[in-house]
């Protein structure tokens, strides 16, 4: 047994006021739990030697170990792996997004190999400020999603226990995705996964971005018609508001307002709105746009966090430097085709 894999699961994702504007889906603690006991199945099945996962106030790890335990899940051939939590300072729970940094920072000291995640792009992002540059295998656990891997928990599971064994038989099967570096009024400098947005009105609330009149202009890091949020407007928008034609995983930069083309998109899941897009142009890797708006908010990932000063400059630019993702498909593929799947224990006669 070999390799060690971290384990990330956010309580709180997908349960904020977005229910009640949207069609977005609830996941409550009894789901999260089975996620997580089929993704510590998979990380078993792999013969992992150590899973560290991120205590929080539900604690889902130890719930979905003690249903696996009454499932009567059988145990590998060389027993389970080592579960146990990562060391937090003060009370020792992760309660809001500098907790899952403070725990994915504890990972990689650790020397984990890769981190699963269940939760939406904001626990993501706070994992990526933890352990800039880690190795995620996100799962969709929030409202959005549009940052995760879409694969089943069993076999992301397996597939992170594969890869922390033995990283080198799977080369070109990471992939660094990108993210934006975010400026306002001289402060530390911020991080985003997917967005950002400027949003009229100075007040955060909710967080959620949930009505288009209010939506200034917005930077996506890789537009997707298929998504939902920012980066399903940004795949919505016609020829006649892309300007110049967007390559491929080329971030983009969206100007909303009157006069702009009415683009029918999801804002959120079951949430079709027509948002008014004036322009769409794309972006080069280190490419600044500067705003200078009145009384904003600034939102990353789909949820406003930074209220601004009217005249505050702004400055986003996409850069090459983001977490890097497992691809779960090639992954389970590569290990088919080496044999690695295959049981070599002598079968009995009859």
């Amino acid at each position: 047994m070999t390799g060690t894999v971290g384990l990330v699961v956010n309580p709180g994702a997908a349960r904020d006021v977005r229910r009640l504007t949207s069609l977005a889906r609830t996941v409550d603690v009894h789901e999260r739990i089975n996620a997580v006991a089929r993704v510590l199945a998979g990380l078993a099945a792999a013969r992992v030697e150590r899973v560290l996962f991120m205590p929080e106030p539900s604690a889902i790890v130890s719930r979905a170990l003690d249903l696996l335990a009454a499932i009567g899940a059988p145990a590998p051939a060389g027993g389970p792996p080592r579960v146990a939590p990562v060391h937090l300072p003060g009370e020792g729970l992760a309660r809001d997004a500098a907790g899952t940094a403070a725990a994915a920072s504890a990972m990689a000291e650790e020397g984990v190999d890769c981190v699963v995640t269940f939760g939406g792009d904001g626990t993501n992002r706070a994992v990526a400020a933890g352990w800039p540059g880690g190795l995620l295998v996100p799962l969709p656990g929030g409202t959005n999603n549009a940052f995760a891997v879409r694969a089943e928990p069993t076999a992301a599971g397996l597939a992170a226990g594969l890869f922390a064994a033995e990283p080198d038989a799977f080369p070109g099967l990471t992939r660094q995705a990108p993210s934006l570096e975010v400026h306002a009024d001289g402060a530390t400098p911020w991080a985003a996964l997917v967005d950002v947005a400027l949003v009229r009105g100075p007040w955060i609330g909710t967080h959620a971005l949930w009505d288009p009149a209010l939506l200034i202009e917005a930077v996506v890091t890789c537009p997707d018609p298929a998504a939902s949020g920012l980066a399903g407007v940004a795949g919505m928008a016609p020829p006649a508001v892309r300007g110049d034609a967007v390559p491929s995983g080329r971030a983009v930069h969206l100007v909303f307002g009157e006069g702009g083309v009415e683009v029918l998109a999801p804002l959120g899941p079951g949430q079709l709105e027509r948002v008014a897009i004036r322009s769409r142009r794309p972006l080069a890797v280190g490419e600044v746009v500067r705003s200078i708006p009145g009384a904003a908010t600034v939102a990353f990932d789909g949820e406003r966090e930074i209220s601004l000063l009217p005249g505050t400059p702004v400055e986003v630019r996409p850069v090459p430097r983001g977490p890097h993702v497992l691809d779960v498909d090639g992954v389970l593929r590569a290990a088919a085709v080496r044999g690695d799947l295959v049981d070599r224990a002598p079968v009995p006669r009859r």
